[in-house]
């Protein structure tokens, strides 16, 4: 890892306002009305204001980690990467800040919805809990942050903020991030485990259920990250070589 490039990169792309603005007001605007209506609610013995605090915190890491692989198609479009190749930055060390980059990306929306969570809808959970919560949530976006990367080796400029938005749209509406999976007719809830975000979502709310984490999920998130990261990892030789 480069830690000069990895600054420049993490500079670089906060100053994308844009983007990171509509990765948390979404997920915060969406939080903020549902959590209001199913405040005093409950589902399966779990709360209902945070198994929605968690789902929405699920999205804005989604749309921030797919996102965040638009700025890879520019600069291919651009030329960009092929002026760091006459550089000593590696190939290798280029898509893995990347991967970094998007992690860092998926915080923000995680920690303005947990804050809501608290203060607006009075989220209440044991301390071990909310470390489970969290560091699921956070890790949960690598498998979105390959996809991101994937996108960004495939899609032209123009194209790669429609192909993202629909993603991360269909993935949240058909992965049962927006409506829980369990109350889908059974053939949605069929393409809803064919899905990442229906796992990483099974890991994320599973501490609010059981105390603990679900280790199918978790199983089914690393394999997701595997299948995606090695798709991605192969465009991405494919172009280097191209270039």
């Amino acid at each position: 890892m480069n830690a000069n490039y990895l600054r420049i990169e993490i500079l670089r792309i906060f100053r994308n306002r844009r983007a990171l603005v509509f990765s948390i007001l979404m997920p915060a605007l969406l939080l903020g009305i549902f959590g209001s209506l199913y405040k005093n609610e409950s589902l399966n013995g779990a709360a209902a204001s945070a198994y929605l605090m968690v789902s929405m915190g699920l999205f804005g890491s989604m749309t921030a980690a797919i996102g965040s692989g638009g700025t890879i198609a520019v600069e291919r479009g651009i030329g960009w990467n092929r002026q760091l190749r006459l550089t000593p930055l590696r190939p290798a060390t280029y898509a893995l800040t990347k991967v970094v980059v998007a992690l860092i990306l998926a915080l923000p929306p995680l920690l303005v919805t947990y804050v809501i969570g608290i203060f607006g809808l009075g989220v209440r959970l044991p301390m071990h809990t909310w470390l489970l919560v969290a560091v699921i949530s956070w890790l949960g976006a690598l498998p979105f942050a390959a996809l991101g990367l994937l996108i960004g080796y495939l899609a032209k400029p123009d194209s790669v903020q429609p192909i993202s938005g629909l993603l991360y749209m269909v993935l949240a509406a058909f992965g049962g991030i927006w409506v829980p999976a369990e109350s889908m007719p059974d053939t949605m809830r069929n393409i809803a485990e064919w899905t990442p975000a229906y796992w990483v979502g099974q890991a994320a709310r599973s501490p609010l259920f059981h105390q603990s984490v679900q280790a199918r999920a978790v199983e089914m998130v690393l394999v997701w990250t595997v299948v995606l990261a090695a798709v991605a990892l192969a465009r991405f030789r494919r172009d280097t070589a191209r270039a």
